[in-house]
């Protein structure tokens, strides 16, 4: 038995998220979908990250199994032959049997874009959030900072996250001002909880805002409570940008 790992770039504007629902379509869904016709047998495809609807992709990884002797070039050509245009493979490669995109990721960065001005390019509009108004970013590149490090990110976690430990040891946290009026937060982390990096970019954001002061940010992960944080930003502007092995 072969395992085919896949790197995936993905625009997630029409797909309910990564993982499979009943009744919607989703980003795991429609690449099965697509193996399962190239190798004519039923497979399980395993992704490295559940992305959630809106969100996403440069570099999401998957992968499955199969007996069929197809070659890497013949699946590359023949899945981005049957998948929509929004979904593309990057690349593939064999890997070991014991490979698990999700088990094995030993980190994530993850990218959220920010527009600041009064009119998005509508080319991007499905691809940031609008920062509307004043908002001092030297304060949200400050506070970036204190992001960094191996932290209880419960104040930053969905109500409904089901992940054991809150502890996650973030490596990078920081802000890259371009030229065209965007505004990038790149984080880089071990792991996440849900919603965790929209959360800590709505922090930031009110941070800059004036909404939450940068001094408050030790007790508002003190709290361990999601009350105390920023707003969850919209989907749309979130990027995962790469998985480590």
């Amino acid at each position: 038995m072969r395992n085919i790992k896949l790197i995936l770039q993905y625009d997630g504007t029409n797909y309910s998220g990564w993982q499979i629902q009943p009744d919607v379509k989703t980003v795991q869904g429609v690449v099965k979908q697509a193996v399962e016709t190239l190798v004519d047998h039923e497979v399980k495809l395993i992704g490295a990250s559940r992305t959630d609807a809106g969100v996403h992709a440069f570099g999401q990884v998957a992968a499955f199994k199969t007996k069929k002797s197809h070659s890497l070039y013949v699946i590359k050509k023949g899945l981005n032959s049957i998948l929509p245009e929004d979904i593309r493979v990057i690349k593939v490669e064999e890997v070991d049997t014991s490979f698990h995109p999700r088990f094995n990721a030993k980190g994530k960065t993850y990218k959220y874009r920010f527009f600041i001005g009064d009119v998005v390019p509508p080319f991007e509009r499905f691809y940031c959030y609008q920062i509307r108004g004043k908002v001092d970013i030297e304060k949200m590149i400050e506070a970036a900072e204190f992001f960094k490090g191996e932290k209880d990110f419960s104040s930053f976690r969905d109500s409904m996250c089901t992940a054991k430990n809150p502890v996650k040891k973030i490596k990078v946290s920081k802000f890259n001002l371009l030229n065209n009026g965007f505004l990038e937060y790149i984080i880089t982390g071990d792991s996440f909880l849900h919603h965790m990096v929209r959360n800590i970019a709505g922090t930031l954001l009110w941070i800059g805002k004036g909404k939450i002061s940068i001094d408050s940010l030790p007790e508002i992960f003190e709290k361990k409570d999601r009350k105390f944080a920023g707003p969850t930003l919209d989907a749309k502007g979130l990027f995962l940008e790469k998985v480590y092995y």
